[in-house]
């Protein structure tokens, strides 16, 4: 029986706008810390965005630390650990594996150009193949090409690699950088520090000079040497929990997914700015940069062959036509890069 109390409170609760009365809170977790730029720079004004766009119907928290190791960033979004997350391409691999086409070594040229140039690819050819049914997909994002650090000599030949030890994240730049003879030490980009710190390895590589600047390694390097296309670039994916995702009212879901695709892709232009401004302050500072030699580039195309052509096989079990989605990936990326 209702109470004149309970009639009050109903009443006042309708009185409530949309905005108060259906509050949604996702749970944005992210293994790298929270003052990154992707963090601070992209990540933090979408969610702001987000937010108006829904009237304050949803909101977007990030915790101070990550709740889950880097390869766990999926399962812990498809079993509700937390909400949203983003997740290296590199540990996405064998469940998801066509969208790795952006890791190729070779095939990019900015973040915002090869951002936007995977979530078309994706568009075009992948999503049929459903390989992220375990969440929602919200969007696909790449850094700059990965370059190639020297802590002592600069890495630009063969026989510069040969028996060096190098850190290199795991992926294409793990296998190409032990098919040119390295002794690789592969592991997360957020565990390089200790590694290089620690004085075990003479070279690094896999991600961008404004990375290595964030992880506190640029410090180490001597030497950068830039292969054409990158040695590989760094690719995420981000995600929602589907359950989660489907409890969201429809005109929130459309907002959201209008801000996130290409929208969030073209973010990564900051990135690209940032990267330049890194760039121009290591060499002021001393650090010699340089593009690779014609004969490490091709000796280093040659090698990334096998990479290629297993993606390309990848591509046919999954029935895409892998050749057609690298040329129109190549091509989307360098129409859209600054």
């Amino acid at each position: 029986m209702f109470t004149r109390r309970s009639l009050i409170a109903a009443a006042a609760a309708s009185a409530l706008p949309m905005a108060a009365r259906a509050q949604a809170t996702l749970l944005f977790n992210s293994f790298i810390q929270p003052q990154h730029p992707v963090n601070t720079r992209i990540f933090k004004p979408w969610a702001d965005e987000i937010g108006k766009a829904t009237q304050g119907r949803i909101r977007i928290d990030m915790p101070p630390s990550s709740l889950a190791a880097p390869p766990q960033q999926m399962d812990g979004v498809a079993k509700g650990v937390f909400d949203m997350a983003y997740q290296f391409h590199g540990f996405l691999a064998p469940k998801v594996k066509l969208t790795q086409v952006a890791m190729l070594p070779g095939v990019n040229t900015s973040a915002r150009g090869s951002s936007i140039a995977l979530w078309r690819t994706y568009e075009r050819f992948f999503r049929q193949a459903d390989e992220f049914r375990d969440v929602h997909l919200l969007g696909l994002f790449v850094f700059q090409p990965a370059t190639i650090f020297g802590m002592k000599t600069a890495i630009d030949s063969l026989a510069s690699l040969k028996g060096t030890k190098v850190f290199a994240v795991p992926g294409a730049p793990a296998t190409l950088l032990e098919a040119a003879g390295a002794g690789v030490v592969a592991a997360p980009a957020v565990r390089s520090h200790e590694i290089i710190s620690g004085g075990t390895v003479d070279a690094f590589a896999g991600y961008t000079v404004n990375d290595a600047q964030a992880f506190k390694t640029l410090q180490y390097a001597r030497h950068i040497v830039d292969l054409p296309g990158g040695i590989t670039a760094t690719a995420f994916a981000l995600f929602v929990n589907r359950r989660k995702w489907e409890s969201l009212p429809v005109a929130d879901r459309d907002a959201v997914t209008r801000l996130g695709g290409e929208n969030l892709a073209a973010r990564f232009v900051v990135l690209d700015e940032l990267e330049a401004k890194v760039r121009a302050e290591a060499a002021a500072a001393g650090v010699q940069i340089r593009p690779a030699s014609p004969a490490f580039a091709e000796d280093m195309r040659r090698l990334a062959a096998p990479l290629e052509q297993a993606w390309l096989a990848d591509a046919r079990a999954a029935g895409v036509d892998g050749a057609a989605a690298l040329a129109f990936y190549r091509q989307q990326a360098a129409d859209h890069a600054r």
